[in-house]
């Protein structure tokens, strides 16, 4: 979980910090950090909402260290289509379809 190590210290936060708010041990933040393991669903929602972060982010599943605001329910079945759409694209094609959506936004 190396975003948890990255994301910790972007917020200025150490180890110790987080185990002692978190009530866990030190080395069991270590642990996760280091990839030796793998924090349980409750600990890695735990980490997630004291970081303001996403569990997809500490997962690596994303880059993005941005909490996502809604979940898939609030999605219509086109945004679901066309986010889906989007994350296929490679990153240039996405810079471009975000280009385009700005700048259909300022008509």
């Amino acid at each position: 979980m190396e975003n948890l190590r990255k994301i910790r210290e972007k917020r200025n936060i150490t180890q110790v910090r987080l185990s002692i708010d978190l009530e866990l041990a030190q080395e069991t933040i270590s642990g996760y950090e280091m990839g030796r393991s793998y924090p349980s669903a409750d600990n890695l929602i735990k980490l997630a909402d004291y970081l303001n972060t996403s569990t997809d982010y500490l997962l690596g599943r994303t880059n993005t260290d941005k909490p996502i605001n809604f979940s898939s329910s609030d999605l219509t079945d086109d945004e679901f289509d066309i986010i889906h759409k989007f994350r296929q694209l490679s990153k240039d094609n996405q810079l471009k379809v975000s280009g385009f959506i700005e700048a259909l936004k300022d008509n």
